[in-house]
């Protein structure tokens, strides 16, 4: 004989609370029969009688109330269960923790969070703005993504989007009708960019600027692309960013130019290797590189 299973637990505390299979039977939107076939399995699985039938009604049997408080337990804790399972499909379980800068993720991981939350409507994310590695590293993020990063053996980087630098001058700058420059013409100018040691980015224009053989002295440097362009105001100031952010976001009363010759940037995801992905994250990454090559 089959032993008790939670769905008798519920329909026999149902009757407990209700009296008779015909109420039962209306909470949990079954027949009457079924409940009442119910009841007679799990008497004849406990070996007991459960209720007395008097006057139409269904009465706990004083030896039952024991039986009936653990069937509450069984049921609350099989709840709990069904929202585990229905937390860890959903991607309610664990939050996605996405480390990134500004630029990369208000368009490639903007499109991908988009497209996951498509399959995953109530999926928790949430989007770090700081150093990936560093995040990873320290177990605050679960993927990182970012341009050409230095990191340690335990992360390990996937190539999988290309970029480039470009600048940005005001609209009425002489450069602005030009369409492209290329960093000898900016000798003279007012330098907004990233600082050599503290980002990828910083380092990879001062070592074109020293191959092309000007020294790498912008008058301000920042953390991030966005940053920059928000703070270009004086005619003849120049920026050097990412190409990402212009694709993701429109800056009026500045024009951009291409840079020559081409400063290529590396666009890599970021996972750690001693690290396990969660459900939610694996489907991310493989959002996130299926549209790259779709693209």
């Amino acid at each position: 004989m089959k032993a008790l299973t939670p769905s008798h637990a519920t329909v026999l505390r149902a009757v407990d609370r209700c009296g008779t299979t015909v109420e039962a039977a209306r909470q949990l939107h079954l027949t009457q029969s079924a409940v009442s076939k119910i009841i007679a399995r799990s008497e004849l699985a406990l070996g007991v009688p459960v209720f007395d039938r008097s006057d139409g009604r269904l009465v706990l049997r004083p030896e039952a109330h024991g039986l009936m408080s653990a069937l509450g337990h069984v049921e609350d804790e099989w709840r709990a269960l069904r929202g585990a399972v229905g937390d860890l499909r959903s991607g309610r379980a664990l939050p996605l923790r996405i480390a990134s800068t500004p630029s990369i993720g208000q368009g490639l991981i903007a499109q991908a969070i988009r497209r996951l939350v498509t399959d995953y409507p109530q999926a928790r994310i949430e989007l770090i703005m700081g150093d990936a590695p560093t995040e990873l590293s320290k177990g605050a993020a679960d993927l990182g993504v970012m341009f050409s990063p230095r990191v340690t053996d335990d992360i390990a980087l996937t190539p999988f989007a290309q970029a480039s630098i470009i600048a940005l001058v005001r609209e009425d700058d002489p450069l602005a009708r030009r369409g492209r420059v290329s960093l000898p013409e900016l000798r003279d100018r007012r330098l907004i960019c990233f600082d050599r040691e503290k980002s990828p980015l910083g380092w990879l224009i001062a070592r074109a600027h020293e191959q092309s053989g000007i020294d790498y002295a912008p008058f301000m440097t920042v953390p991030y692309s966005i940053s920059a362009a928000h703070l270009l105001a004086r005619q003849g100031d120049v920026i050097l960013i990412d190409s990402l952010l212009t694709q993701a976001q429109r800056f009026e009363g500045l024009v951009r130019l291409d840079v020559t010759p081409e400063l290529p940037i590396t666009i890599c995801l970021m996972t750690v290797r001693s690290r396990p992905l969660t459900r939610l994250a694996a489907c991310f990454v493989e959002i996130l590189l299926g549209s790259e090559k779709a693209a």
